[in-house]
């Protein structure tokens, strides 16, 4: 057989082969992203988080006494849980959103209000624009989740 009819043939067969994986990948992408069907999207296993870290100029967490993330489009606060909350405010990270709520902010640009308290005082206010894809919540902002709070 020629070399030239030979490749051509393996070229046809491998585009055969190809050509519906790239439609069916494609079509999974459009049908993410316009949120139709988030049911059989591949999703990897990692739970996310949206987390905003205030620390000293040295570098040192604040240790915040309390912190509340108030969704400004829904009118309420978001319940917190405490053993994370106490995990995080070791490092000084303080949680805004995570994977439990993709559904609720699929396809959707939504800014949460975070407030930090400190002996009594508001020591940090920040807005953080957040959404979701069908597999995670994401951070959508341009500023730094890592703030610097003065003594």
């Amino acid at each position: 057989m020629n070399t030239k009819v030979k490749n051509n043939t393996t070229r046809k067969g491998f585009l055969l082969i190809i050509t519906p994986i790239l439609v069916a990948i494609m079509f999974t992408l459009i049908q993410c992203d316009k949120g139709r069907n988030c049911e059989n999207v591949p999703c990897t296993e990692v739970y996310m988080a949206i987390p905003l870290k205030l620390q000293y100029p040295d570098g040192q967490p604040v240790l915040l006494d309390s912190s509340k993330v108030f969704w400004i489009s829904e009118n309420r606060y978001l319940e917190q849980d405490a053993v994370s909350w106490n995990e995080g405010r070791v490092w000084g990270s303080y949680l805004i959103v995570n994977d439990g709520m993709k559904k609720e902010l699929l396809n959707k640009k939504e800014v949460m209000h975070f407030t930090g308290y400190l002996n009594g005082k508001i020591v940090c206010e920040r807005d953080v624009l957040v959404g979701a894809d069908c597999c995670h919540v994401d951070y959508l902002g341009t500023e730094s989740l890592i703030q610097t709070i003065q003594d």
